[in-house]
């Protein structure tokens, strides 16, 4: 009959409680997250991109370049003004004389007696006021049919001012996403290193009760016990530090999302999954050449500094204007000569030159130029930039990939050579020491796994934004 002793009864209890234990603890804190709503990297892009404020600066700068352009067109039609003046006087002449009606005769060629009626001083003198009431109203146009062809190219370089601000904007949502993406997969990252820590925090606190149960037996010395104490509270200082690191990656997530006081949610960790694929450096510069939007609005940016050179030169030609005005009067004053009520019209066209400004129009084209190669050699420098973010981004790639598969393989080896130190731990022919390693060999075998897995992805996202491929957040921000 099939015997079984003291000491193995009491390692196969031992192993029967550990193991419930540990399931109990995952139990627990798979119930403790079930209790949170799930937010998908998607639905934190457009609680994101709802609200950032940079995005909105962003938008409300279209908005000005947009109006800009409205203003530009509004150079090719005409001036009008309308203008209404009304006013009441009162005028008071101090000591003035005082005239009495009366007559005198004057007799014709025929010899009759003509009288003429008039008035006369009396030698008196008196305060008189007199009451006036005056009012105008007219019409002016204005309109300017050439000038330099300053008109045409102000409106070419609204237009091309415009399209800037909205490739500025839509890098500016990249950013946004990018910057979420990467907090979202950073909170990930910790998460997977808590669970890390605390299975090796279990694992540890298994190894102390198997070593002080073969302590009691008498197959391990005292010294033993006390490493695996010293080992379980390292592991279990790993937990409050990862357990801190989680606090902060959701702290900072949040931040992101323009919510820091947002109330505790879980995340989506199935974004994790990969396949490690990449697209060749060329491939994915010439894709930048033409997606990227910061490139995009430069070259706008460029174009509206040509057009800003056409515009400085317009004080070099002739200005020609044509102009119409209407007004009538209606004047009470019985000091005013001829009618009371008048009005006029008056219509033609100016033609102006201006032939010499002191310089400023030659100054002004001068620095117009200049503005332009400036805008010119920007766009230059960012090319040269982007071109070395992708190739820094990709060899990031490359080398998360790499240290993804020498993880997996490196976490088999070391599942073996714990496997292998725990024997020879019990049946007397290794230290404690040589599971304490291996186990320690393992955790970080785990953790590196995690960490070549979320570089590799926040490395791809920032990838996507380097060539202009971002995809995620649906919610567009427009003006108000």
């Amino acid at each position: 009959m099939f015997q079984v002793s003291k000491q193995g009864i009491f390692v196969l209890v031992f192993l029967v409680v550990s193991l419930s234990a540990s399931v109990s603890v995952a139990q627990e804190s798979a119930a403790a997250d079930s209790d949170l709503p799930v937010l998908s990297l998607d639905q934190c892009l457009q609680l994101a991109l709802r609200g950032n404020p940079s995005l909105m600066i962003s938008n409300e700068r279209q908005f000005i370049a947009a109006k800009s352009v409205t203003e530009a067109y509004g150079a090719f039609l005409p001036d009008l003004a309308l203008t209404r003046d009304w006013g009441k006087s009162e005028r008071t002449d101090f000591d003035a004389d005082v005239f009495a009606p009366g007559s005198f005769p004057m007799i014709d060629s025929g010899g009759d007696t003509l009288w003429f009626t008039t008035s006369f001083p009396t030698g008196e003198t008196r305060d008189e006021t007199i009451n006036t009431k005056y009012g105008n109203w007219g019409g002016a146009v204005n309109l300017n049919i050439f000038n330099g062809f300053s008109k045409f190219s102000s409106l070419s370089s609204a237009k091309s001012q415009l399209k800037a601000s909205k490739a500025s904007t839509g890098y500016t949502r990249e950013l946004v996403i990018e910057e979420v993406t990467t907090a979202y997969f950073n909170l990930l990252r910790y998460q997977r290193l808590l669970q890390v820590a605390i299975e090796t925090r279990d694992q540890a606190a298994q190894e102390l009760e198997r070593t002080e149960t073969y302590f009691r037996l008498g197959s391990t010395a005292k010294s033993d016990v006390l490493q695996q104490k010293v080992r379980l509270g390292n592991t279990k200082l790993d937990v409050v530090i990862a357990d801190n690191n989680v606090k902060k990656a959701f702290n900072n997530l949040a931040f992101s999302m323009n919510r820091p006081l947002a109330v505790a949610f879980a995340v989506d960790p199935s974004v994790l999954d990969t396949d490690y694929a990449m697209e060749p450096v060329s491939t994915l510069y010439a894709q930048a050449l033409t997606n990227r939007l910061d490139l995009v609005s430069s070259q706008y940016t460029l174009d509206s500094r040509k057009s800003d050179v056409t515009t400085a030169t317009a004080n070099l030609y002739p200005s020609l204007n044509l102009f119409g005005r209407y007004n009538r009067s209606d004047n009470e004053s019985p000091f005013k000569f001829g009618s009371q009520v008048s009005e006029s019209t008056t219509f033609g066209y100016s033609v102006s030159w201006n032939i010499f400004d002191r310089m400023r129009t030659w100054t002004g084209r001068s620095q117009a130029k200049a503005n332009a190669r400036i805008a010119e050699y920007e766009l230059e420098q960012a090319k040269m930039n982007v071109q070395v973010e992708i190739r820094q981004l990709h060899a990031t790639l490359v080398e998360a990939a790499e240290r993804a598969v020498v993880s997996a393989e490196t976490i088999v080896q070391s599942q073996e050579e714990l496997r292998l130190a725990q024997e020879r731990f019990r049946v007397g022919a290794g230290t404690t020491l040589d599971v304490i390693v291996a186990q320690v060999n393992l955790a970080n075998s785990r953790g590196q796994e995690v960490q070549a897995m979320c570089d590799f992805l926040i490395a791809e996202s920032m990838l996507h934004r380097a060539v202009g491929s971002v995809q995620g957040g649906d919610t567009q921000v427009t003006s108000q």
